[in-house]
């Protein structure tokens, strides 16, 4: 087409790689082993869950469980610690006040604004949590190794900090 320029990225232009380098890339990134690691980790957490006794409990819940202060969070800051639109953080939160862990009050300082709660119920189910969280921990611990463990644990640590500026 007359006046239109293409736009290349010069890395590809030069030298294209082959697609199982492309794969390679993209499946051995840091991004992607945190984010394989992650997905692991929470279905540990939740099959531990389960064997708990909190057999309702899903995958998708646990975006919701580690956003959700022991003391209760608004629906907005829940969505942005997890990543996800308003929308979807109101479902999740709608589906776990139908399983009756959390319930939804007003913010005392403004009431147009929901906080999500755990009831008596979550508090139990954030009981469990910890065990799930340890009992899956010591998992890898048991494949990684206690002390490769911790330095994973300090290391992650300070690249959260440095992001966050502490």
């Amino acid at each position: 087409m007359p006046g239109r320029h293409r736009l290349r990225t010069p890395a590809l232009v030069t030298k294209r790689p082959k697609a199982s380098d492309i794969d390679r890339e993209r499946h051995e990134h840091l991004g992607w082993l945190l984010g394989r690691v992650d997905l692991l980790y929470a279905e540990g957490v939740t099959r531990a869950m389960h064997a708990h006794g909190f057999a309702g409990i899903r995958l998708v819940h646990i975006a919701l469980i580690r956003n959700v202060d022991e003391n209760g969070t608004r629906i907005s800051e829940i969505a942005r610690r997890a990543g996800m639109t308003k929308q979807a953080t109101g479902q999740l939160v709608a589906e776990f006040v139908d399983l009756g862990y959390i319930r939804l009050v007003n913010d005392p300082s403004d009431g147009r604004v929901k906080i999500a709660r755990y009831t008596a119920k979550g508090k139990r189910l954030l009981v469990a949590i910890v065990a799930a969280i340890e009992e899956t921990e010591a998992a890898v611990a048991a494949t990684i190794g206690p002390a490769r463990l911790a330095t994973l644990k300090k290391t992650l640590g300070l690249v959260l900090a440095s992001a966050h500026g502490d």
